[in-house]
């Protein structure tokens, strides 16, 4: 990831049965309950995504298309 994106992108693990990660993430934890999301989910920038599988093509292009539409607003 850092050798394609240097420091613009990275990428987070974080299991839900932990009790820090429970209280520090209950925002989008919640939103993945309300709408009935299966584990894994795959969140950018706190927005769920993806989820049920881990494909990293596709974090790939949502990370590229997230880039691109922040260098268009630059």
């Amino acid at each position: 990831m850092s050798r394609r994106y240097g420091d613009s992108a990275s990428i987070e693990y974080y299991d839900v049965k932990s009790p820090d990660v429970q209280r520090e993430h209950a925002t989008v934890i919640d939103e993945i309950d309300k709408r009935g999301l299966l584990y894994p989910v795959t969140a950018i920038d706190g927005v769920p995504v993806y989820d049920g599988a881990v494909s990293y093509p596709a974090i790939l292009r949502a990370i590229e298309n997230k880039l691109a539409a922040l260098a268009d607003r630059a």
